[in-house]
Formats: C-alpha cells, sequence, structure tokens
C-alpha cells in the first residue's frame, strides 16, 4: 500500500512536535520551575473545596485567659496531671498533648510522678516528639518525653509541620523520624488510638522516593499527604486549659471528643502560615494544625501528591492531545485543540483533587500548551504577513511587498555606492491572449513567465515581483547597466526557447514579453518614484520600439535596446 507523502510529511511534523513538547513538560516538571504557579493554583483550589470541621474534635486551648489565671508559663506538671484527669474522667476518645516534656521538673520531682500516674490511668494521651537541630549543622535530635512519661503514654507521635518553601505548611508527614521514618505523626497516632488494625492498615501519601540512600542521623519524612483546612482553618470547638482544670466546661462537650491541647497564646505557641493566610495576623496556631490533620485523617480527606512517573504521563499525555486532536471532524484550527487541552487539564487537577484527593499540578502542562499557542500565533501572524504581502497565483511578492523591498535597496545603494537596477515587464498582447484561450491558458502564461524571472534572478538580495494583472517586476540590487540588459537578453531567449523547456505543459501558448531598464547609478540622487517612473517609461518605449524587446535609459553611452 502506497502512503501519500503530504501524510507522511504531517505524521513526521506531529511525531517530532509531540517529542519536543513531551522534553519540554518534563524538563519544566523536574527543574521545578512552575512550582509556585502550581502552589497559587493549589492554594486557589483547595480552598474553594475545604472541607468543614469535625464537631468531634475539640482544641483545649493554652490562651490569654488561661496564662492570666495560672500564672506564667511553664506551668507545674501537677496542673497537666489535673487537666489530663478531668479530661478522662469526662469520657474523652483521646488526647495528644502538645507540650513539650522532654526535661524533668528539677524542682517538682512529685508533679512528674503525679502526671506519669494521670498519663497510666487515662490510657489515651499521645505525647509529642519533637525535631531539633543539634550544634550548628550537626545531626537532628529527637526531643522525645522523659522516660516516665513516654513509658505511661497511649503512644508517642511527631509534631512536625510540612513547610514548603515558601514557608506554608501545605502537607504533614504520617511518619517520620531520626534515621528512619519509625514515629507516626501526633494526629495519626491519636485516630488509632482504641481501632483494631489502624496500625497496620496501609497509609496513604507519597513515599520515600530511595529509603536507602538516606544518612543514618537525618530527619526522614515518609508518607506526605496534603492537608485539606477547614474554612475557617480554626474553626473547631474551642475551651479553654484554665476552664477545663477548674471544672467550667460541661461534660457533654468533652464526652467522646477527640482533644488536642496545646497554646494559641503568641507568645508561647508556634504559629504557622497556611494556604490563604500569608498575613502575620491570620497565622495558624501550630494545635489548630494538628487539628486540621486529625479533621483529614478522622474524614478519610486525605489528598495524595501524585508521584513523579504519574505526573509526567499526565502532563505529556495532556501536551500530545492537541496533536491527536487536530484534523478531527470539529476542530480546524489548532487554538481549538490547545484550549480544550488547557480546559482538560484544569478540570482534570480538580476533579482529582475534589473527588479523587489527589493532587496534580498542572502548569508545567499548561505552561507548554501556552508556548504551543504562542508558536501557532506568530506562524499565523507571519503566515498572514506574507500571504498579505504575496500573489496567490503566482507565489511571488505583491506590490506592497516590492515598494518596501525597492525603499531599502535604494537606501542601501545609497550608503555602499553600488548601482541598482530595475526591470519591468509587461506580456506582449496578454489581454488578446486572455480573451482568445481563456483565463486558464493566461493563469498558465503567467506563472511561467515567473517561473522564468525567478530562475533568472537567484542572488538572496534579488527580488521578482507581480505588480499586478501582467506586469512583472524585477529588483536587481548592484547591477550595473549591461549586466540588467544582459539578463533581459537572457529572459528574452527563455521565452524564445519556452517550448523546448521540460516543465512546461504543451498547452501553454507562446508569447513574449517586452522589458524596460533603469539602473540607479552610485552617487546618483533619485528617488523610489523616480526610478520606477524611468523603468516604466522605458518599458513604454520598448513597447512603441514594437514589443518583443528590451530598452534602457543610459545616460553616459546612450539608449540600450535588444530584441
Amino acid at each position: 500500500m502506497n502512503i501519500p507523502l503530504p501524510w507522511i510529511a504531517r505524521f513526521k511534523s506531529r511525531l517530532l512536535t509531540g517529542l519536543a513538547a513531551a522534553s519540554l513538560v518534563t524538563l519544566l516538571i523536574l527543574s521545578g520551575l512552575s512550582w509556585r504557579a502550581d502552589t497559587w493554583l493549589y492554594d486557589s483550589v483547595a480552598h474553594a473545596t475545604s472541607r468543614p470541621a469535625d464537631d468531634r474534635i475539640v482544641v483545649v486551648a493554652i490562651d490569654q485567659k488561661s496564662l492570666a489565671e495560672l500564672g506564667r508559663w511553664p506551668w507545674s506538671r501537677r496542673t497537666h496531671a489535673e487537666l489530663v484527669d478531668r479530661l478522662t474522667t469526662a469520657g474523652v476518645r483521646g488526647i495528644g498533648l502538645d507540650i513539650l516534656l522532654s526535661d524533668p521538673a528539677l524542682y517538682d520531682p512529685e508533679g512528674d510522678a503525679l502526671l506519669a500516674r494521670a498519663l497510666n490511668r487515662s490510657g489515651k494521651v499521645v505525647l509529642p516528639v519533637y525535631a531539633e537541630a543539634g550544634i550548628r549543622h550537626g545531626p537532628t535530635v529527637e526531643l522525645m518525653p522523659i522516660p516516665e512519661f513516654a513509658a505511661s503514654a497511649a503512644a508517642l507521635g511527631h509534631v512536625e509541620a510540612g513547610l514548603d518553601a515558601d514557608g506554608v505548611a501545605r502537607s504533614a508527614f504520617l511518619r517520620a523520624g531520626v534515621g528512619s521514618a519509625h514515629w507516626p505523626s501526633l494526629a495519626l497516632a491519636l485516630s488509632q488510638l482504641g481501632a483494631p488494625g489502624a496500625i497496620t492498615a496501609p497509609l496513604p501519601g507519597l513515599r520515600i522516593p530511595e529509603p536507602e540512600q538516606i544518612a543514618p542521623q537525618s530527619w526522614v519524612r515518609d508518607y506526605q499527604v496534603r492537608v485539606p483546612y477547614a474554612d475557617p482553618a480554626d474553626g473547631y470547638q474551642r475551651v479553654s486549659y484554665v476552664d477545663v482544670v477548674k471544672g467550667r466546661v460541661a461534660v457533654s462537650k468533652l464526652r467522646g471528643r477527640w482533644i488536642l491541647v496545646g497554646a494559641t497564646a503568641p507568645a508561647i505557641g508556634e504559629q504557622l502560615v497556611v494556604p490563604g493566610g500569608h498575613a502575620a495576623d491570620s497565622r495558624l496556631s501550630a494545635v489548630y494544625y494538628q487539628a486540621n490533620v486529625l479533621n483529614m485523617l478522622l474524614r478519610g480527606d486525605t489528598i495524595v501528591p501524585l508521584g513523579l512517573p504519574t505526573q509526567l504521563l499526565l502532563s505529556i499525555a495532556v501536551v500530545i492531545a492537541p496533536l491527536l486532536l487536530f484534523g478531527l471532524r470539529g476542530p480546524h484550527r489548532i487554538w481549538q485543540p490547545l484550549a480544550v487541552a488547557a480546559a482538560l487539564a484544569l478540570l482534570l487537577s480538580f476533579l482529582l483533587l475534589r473527588f479523587g484527593h489527589a493532587w496534580f499540578p498542572p502548569m508545567s502542562a499548561l505552561a507548554v500548551l501556552g508556548i504551543g499557542a504562542l508558536l501557532w500565533l506568530v506562524r499565523l501572524l507571519r503566515r498572514t504577513r506574507h500571504q498579505a504581502q504575496s500573489d496567490s497565483l503566482t507565489g511571488l511578492p505583491n506590490r506592497l511587498r516590492f515598494d518596501e523591498e525597492l525603499g531599502q535597496a535604494l537606501r542601501q545603494a545609497q550608503r555602499s555606492g553600488q548601482p541598482l537596477s530595475l526591470l519591468l515587464l509587461d506580456v506582449d498582447h496578454f489581454r488578446r491572449l486572455n480573451d482568445s484561450l481563456g483565463q486558464q491558458a493566461g493563469d498558465e502564461v503567467l506563472r511561467i513567465l515567473s517561473t522564468i524571472l525567478r530562475g533568472r534572478a537567484r542572488r538572496p538580495r534579488d527580488l521578482v515581483a507581480r505588480l499586478g494583472s501582467d506586469q512583472f517586476a524585477v529588483l536587481l540590487p548592484e547591477t550595473t547597466p549591461q549586466s540588467a540588459a544582459a539578463i533581459a537578453t537572457t529572459i528574452h531567449v527563455d521565452l524564445a526557447n519556452l517550448a523546448t523547456r521540460p516543465a512546461c505543459p504543451e498547452s501553454t501558448p507562446p508569447f513574449t514579453a517586452s522589458i524596460g531598464i533603469h539602473t540607479a547609478r552610485a552617487g546618483e540622487e533619485t528617488t523610489v518614484e523616480e526610478i520606477f517612473q524611468r523603468a516604466d517609461n522605458a518599458l513604454y518605449q520598448a513597447k512603441q520600439d514594437g514589443r518583443n524587446r528590451s530598452f534602457s535609459h543610459a545616460a553616459e553611452s546612450g539608449s540600450i535596446t535588444t530584441s
């Protein structure tokens, strides 16, 4: 089966374009150049698809009211023991105590003992593990509760927030630790209290790509997820720490709830920037970050970033989609499949985030589609400009393009001191030929003449143009009158030997042409209008002398006439 050559050319063109698009989108993804645009889009879409705050989560806040009543921070471990006992008696489901307890109380060892016994009686308290850098540029150290507390707690969990490069806490790592990811997050450990088989159940999240290459003393993060914040992010039930300790909170507000205890007073608590909260007065306390992570786990709303292979495959599919759609029934302009592919990328990202609990960053693919649209627009403008300056029948430049080139050529000739020659041609008795043989024969004559003229003006700066009807022009920079006359003679010879040309159709009628020649000599002050008018006068003289000849007004040697 013979495949048409134009189809093969189109296939090769699209194949090369597809390879270039796939390579470019891969480069953008691997280099991370579109990261900021992707995070901006994620923040916008995630805010529009925010989840409600679970009313089973209660934040016990170490707030300004508590500091005012209980005194300066840190408080005695006896106070924390009393809080744990109050919450346990109220029948809470679990307690996440986000308070640093890594050093023993030197002046109150009995307070430590009371808190350890309270933790043991409760059996529902998860204590935090902090990651802290040791000496400068040294290994990371795990700050764990003192052994008495660690042994009495129901579980331990790390409290690191997943900060992106811009300092925004968009992510959480469900497991982390020094050397290996052996600690669950505090929210994960809390959600797994009393849930049979929860610890062995598979976790969602993006895994470590190459765990075997991790340094032994580095802080390792695993099972990365994006946190879908509630709206507002601190919109959880909240009670004051001091109110719980003093028994001023109704038991019904605590029974069966998940409790997170942490600082909300800016002076003592860590403040995090979350998506949509870049202003200093809208930062989120770390305990509310833990509340949002717990909310995500309880509702099963974890958002998993797509792995690099999946992200590359989807992005490549998006950028090559226009090449597959273009040419099908419907899209007749390349911008249509480009627009469809861009809309598809945005829709896919939104649907995966909203319903698939996955995040696909589309900006690299959109950037490549935008580059494709820009290149198509440039090509369209160039083609439009070319069509506006070209003759549709012969493909030669038209009068508009000729006028521009003549002006440029004259300025160049005046700067360089070189001569500039212009040939104007008319087909002899063209109207009679057109009327007797038909327009198709006349068009064939014009095409043949344009081919002959191209063959005689082959230098890069030479220009052949169709000025209208049967009139043509040949612009010859750096050409003397004698050379211009010689070129005119070869044109006459070519027309005389027209029947012997292999590419000439047998139906082409014989024809001749008259040629007017004018040369602007070096140092001569002249204008574009004068050059054209003198060449036109020479053409008129050639017709008056009997046609099928050339005529040139040569200022120094008289007129040059060739038949």
